[in-house]
């Protein structure tokens, strides 16, 4: 890939993010330190959510998010066969019974339909998960799986910002995880959190990101991890958050550009369902399964612009064999058929309009 190449993600970084960086270089300790405790802040006030953990990353999330809520082995939870297996990944190394539900061919989602067809009444939690920041279904999903009893666990890394009905993405559920790698909305360069309006699963987070140790040295209260971000990291998301209005209206602003040079009559855009949609990426499908994504991904890197194809659907990634992966139709052909094109910050409209005329003579 040349200098040339328009890529297909590229995080920018304002004045704030350099100058706070060198502000917790200077500090006497770059580990622990208050720019964490300042974006956890920033974050329980703006969500109104009562407690917000920052950790290394959006998969440590995940982790800690399945530790605090006690799931344990062979305990059953359901994920999405379509989207980014984090969660599955994690609740397979646990030891956990993981069964993949479908999605929706047009909001590449999970929908309560498909909840409704894996669940059992050793279901302990349901994972979903917010792909490319769709938020589909979430209330009818909460209050369902309130009356079973069963957990929800939102995987919110793609959907920071997004909001339903004066809602968040991550703050619906029981608990909420989000990322924040060079890729996503809100970049630390690795980076991720997990928010709980549930005062025991806080505390629970508190000691699995820490070892295990609360307040004395070296007493470990519970075998933890060491899930901790560095004082840096969060020095770059305190600059980041500071243009959080910017960053949206942004990315909002490529994606309209995008609807307005792509041929639609050829392509199905993600249907979108929540209120206030945050765009993490212009993920598509083709009307035609003439051309499929790598002949598109292939050609396009010729004229300089680089994309991505969808994410594997469960049932094409040998390491879930031994999963339930019944009736996985919709995110099998999803994740044949998806193809997602370039929108960061960089990004100009002349850019957008270039890589919208290549496109449309491919297709």
């Amino acid at each position: 890939m040349n200098k040339n190449t328009i890529s297909w993600a590229s995080p920018l970084l304002f004045k704030n993010e350099y100058k706070f960086v060198n502000q917790a270089l200077r500090s006497s300790w770059i580990s622990g330190g208050k720019y964490i405790v300042k974006f956890e802040n920033y974050i329980k006030k703006k969500f109104k959510i009562k407690n917000a953990f920052l950790v290394s990353n959006g998969t440590a999330a995940i982790h800690a998010a399945f530790l605090s809520v006690n799931l344990k082995y062979g305990d059953e939870i359901v994920a999405p066969g379509y989207g980014y297996m984090a969660a599955a990944n994690i609740g397979n190394l646990m030891g956990l019974n993981v069964k993949f539900s479908d999605v929706d061919r047009e909001t590449f989602c999970t929908n309560l339909q498909s909840i409704k067809k894996v669940i059992t009444k050793k279901t302990k939690a349901v994972v979903v998960t917010h792909t490319y920041g769709n938020m589909q279904e979430i209330f009818k999903i909460k209050f369902f799986l309130k009356k079973k009893n069963i957990l929800l666990i939102e995987d919110a890394a793609e959907s920071f910002g997004c909001k339903d009905l004066k809602n968040y993405a991550g703050t619906v559920g029981d608990i909420g995880t989000y990322s924040f790698h060079a890729t996503k909305n809100i970049v630390m360069g690795e980076g991720g959190m997990v928010v709980t309006n549930n005062k025991n699963y806080a505390k629970k987070l508190m000691l699995y990101r820490s070892h295990g140790v609360k307040h004395e040295r070296y007493k470990h209260l519970l075998f933890g991890h060491n899930f901790r971000i560095t004082n840096v990291q969060a020095a770059i998301g305190c600059g980041q958050i500071q243009n959080l209005l910017k960053i949206q209206k942004k990315r909002i602003s490529i994606y309209k550009w995008y609807t307005d040079f792509l041929d639609l009559n050829k392509i199905r855009l993600q249907k979108i369902t929540n209120s206030s949609f945050i765009p993490w990426t212009l993920a598509l499908t083709l009307n035609s399964d003439m051309k499929k994504p790598q002949y598109i991904l292939d050609k396009l890197l010729k004229y300089n612009i680089e994309i991505r194809k969808g994410f594997y659907s469960a049932n094409r990634l040998n390491i879930y064999k031994n999963n339930y992966l019944k009736d996985l139709k919709n995110s099998n052909y999803l994740s044949k058929n998806i193809i997602c094109l370039p929108l960061h910050l960089r990004l100009r409209k002349k850019d957008v309009k270039y890589i919208c005329k290549i496109f449309n003579k491919l297709i």
